[in-house]
Order: C-alpha cells, then sequence, then structure tokens
C-alpha cells in the first residue's frame, strides 16, 4: 500500500502539470502545482519509508488541503490573467 501511495502521488502530480502544458492556466497555477505537488510527494515517500499511524494522518489531511488549495490556485490563475 505504502509503495502504491507513493506511484499514485507521483501520477497525480503529473496529471495536474496537464493544465499548464494545454496552455489552459499560466505560469501561478505552475508554481502551486509544483509546489503543492512536491510536498505531497514528500509526504507520500515518508510514509513510505517509516510508516506511522499519526503521518498517515497527516497525509490524509494534507491531501485535502491540497486539492482545495489546487483547485483554489486554479480559479485564481484563471480570473487572474
Amino acid at each position: 500500500t505504502q509503495l502504491m501511495i507513493v506511484l499514485y502521488t507521483v501520477a497525480l502530480v503529473a496529471v495536474t502539470l496537464l493544465p499548464f502544458a494545454v496552455r489552459m492556466s499560466g505560469y501561478l497555477y505552475l508554481a502551486a502545482a509544483l509546489g503543492l505537488g512536491g510536498l505531497f510527494l514528500l509526504y507520500a515517500v515518508q510514509l513510505y519509508r517509516d510508516y506511522s499511524d499519526q503521518l498517515a494522518r497527516a497525509t490524509f489531511r494534507y491531501s485535502i488541503y491540497y486539492l482545495a488549495a489546487l483547485f483554489s490556485a486554479l480559479l485564481i490563475d484563471h480570473y487572474w490573467r
């Protein structure tokens, strides 16, 4: 399960870069996607290396924040241009 979390997180971060790649969003979104995705990947790798229930909960909480922040960045980037 821990390995799958890392692999799915890598896939998720790659997919979140697509709006920039197809010019649906700008550099503000790209910066947010890279920063948020990098931190999510860090959580996933830490969870893989040294599992604990506390870290699993923190990763889950971050995943909720991540989605909200990513969608907010997409909206802000869209209306800011």
